[in-house]
């Protein structure tokens, strides 16, 4: 039997994090950090010349949630990683949970509302979309304990649960988010929407908007006046009210589209519309489809049972069967909501100050478009690996730093195969430069 493996210790500055070099340039190369540094309104200001500086803080702490982070204390646990720290170039590095929180807390509404849509029209200015699809949506995260904001309303999976409730615009094109507010947990899914698309039409001109989609909860009056207002294009699901599903049982014209599916077109106003609109519905056999999705309407109706339905609220003069199609890639909202929170960490940073925990909220977003670009435009994959998978491939790679006279060179610990992967990267990303382009494909 073997004796246990013996151990001794090192001075030397080592890490397993030592692919963050391929982040850190991505960032400079985009401008953010540069931005950040000079330009960019509200950031806070340290009070003291001996403390962390803000830009420092903000590139930690998002770091730290690429790393998998999702609480502050967790960012303890780099703070002796000093080859980090090197990369970029932070003077006193990683933060403690305390600094951090101190961080957060001075941020208030008008900062927010300042910073985060300025960093926002930054980055999306320098993406090369011809017209750009915005998907909206909701989150419900549960909350642990009394902080500000938390409050009862509705929570699917814990009924009963305070929590906060989020609202998100995703470019579908480019897998990133557009706009992000925390909201209490009381909301509604339309809660804020004018104040909310007011700011967002500040960070994506209505000109580069080629379509707006969302789910039910978004499907009223309010908003849909106001994207008619405004000239954009929509699709949302409709609610399957009593009106609606007698409409659809009454109506007799379907046209088959595919093995067991039909669309139906008509015009429909709705309780509380000022006027009737087109409504597309997409009939679906569920003998041919058993996983589709949809509401069963009439299964009571012999004639009707095997059938789900989905309606659908727009604007948009494309053929019905288009239209349905044309909705379909919102779904890939769930994945980033999903992403967002079980890889950023969405879930965890919670401080009892409102507008700090969605300043957290808000730096994780711009975290996540930083990696959104990173996938896009140095490992050129227009399939979305999550966070996590990005992580392995890329970041966790083991380090170390070598000083020989006045140049530090960062030695990466990776077999040849690898090392051809890891150099191609870094060619790509020293070539990083805006515009970004992106297909609509």
């Amino acid at each position: 039997m073997m004796n246990g493996l013996s151990y001794d210790f090192t001075d030397k500055e080592v890490s397993p994090w030592g692919g963050l070099r391929l982040i850190e340039e991505t960032y400079r190369r985009s401008g953010l950090k540069q931005y950040l540094e000079e330009q960019c309104p509200n950031m806070p200001v340290t009070g003291s010349n001996r403390g962390y500086d803000s830009v420092d803080l903000a590139e930690g702490f998002m770091v730290s949630t690429i790393l998998g982070a999702t609480r502050l204390a967790h960012s303890g646990t780099l703070r002796n990683d000093k080859v980090i720290q090197r990369i970029f170039g932070w003077k006193k590095g990683m933060a403690s949970q305390s600094t951090f929180s101190r961080f957060f807390k001075k941020f208030d509404q008008e900062r927010n509302d300042k910073l985060f849509p300025a960093i926002n029209r930054l980055w999306f200015s320098q993406l090369h979309l011809d017209k750009m699809t915005i998907n909206l949506d909701s989150t419900v995260i549960t909350r642990h304990g009394i902080q500000e904001g938390v409050a009862k309303g509705y929570n699917p999976k814990k009924t009963g649960r305070g929590s906060h409730h989020p609202l998100i615009a995703f470019v579908a094109e480019a897998k990133m988010v557009a706009n992000a507010w925390m909201r209490t947990g009381d909301s509604a899914s339309s809660t804020d929407f004018a104040e909310f698309f007011d700011e967002l039409l500040t960070i994506i001109p209505v000109k580069r908007i080629g379509l707006f989609r969302a789910d039910s909860g978004f499907c009223n009056e309010t908003i849909m006046a106001k994207l008619e207002k405004d000239k954009l294009k929509y699709i949302m699901v409709a609610r399957m009210m009593g009106p609606l599903v007698k409409r659809i049982f009454e109506h007799k014209q379907w046209f088959p589209i595919d093995n067991g599916y039909w669309t139906a077109g008509f015009s429909y106003q709705a309780k509380g519309w000022t006027k009737p609109r087109r409504m597309v519905v997409v009939r679906k056999d569920t003998g041919a489809h058993p996983d589709t999705g949809g509401k069963l309407l009439f299964p009571e109706v012999e004639e009707f049972e095997r059938y789900k339905y989905a309606a659908f609220a727009t604007n948009v003069e494309f053929s019905a069967e288009l239209v349905w199609h044309l909705y379909n890639p919102r779904a890939d909202c769930e994945n980033r909501i999903r992403e967002l929170k079980y890889d950023y960490g969405i879930e965890g940073f919670c401080l009892d100050d409102f507008y700090a925990t969605e300043a957290a909220f808000r730096w994780t977003m711009v975290a996540h478009n930083l990696m959104s670009l990173f996938r896009l435009q140095v490992l050129n994959q227009k399939h979305h690996p999550i966070l996590s998978t990005m992580r392995f491939q890329c970041i966790a790679i083991g380090s170390y730093l070598v000083k020989t006279g006045r140049k530090t060179t960062l030695k990466l610990s990776a077999k040849q195969k690898r090392r051809q992967f890891l150099e191609g990267l870094f060619s790509k990303v020293s070539n990083l430069s805006p515009p970004f382009r992106i297909s609509n494909a």
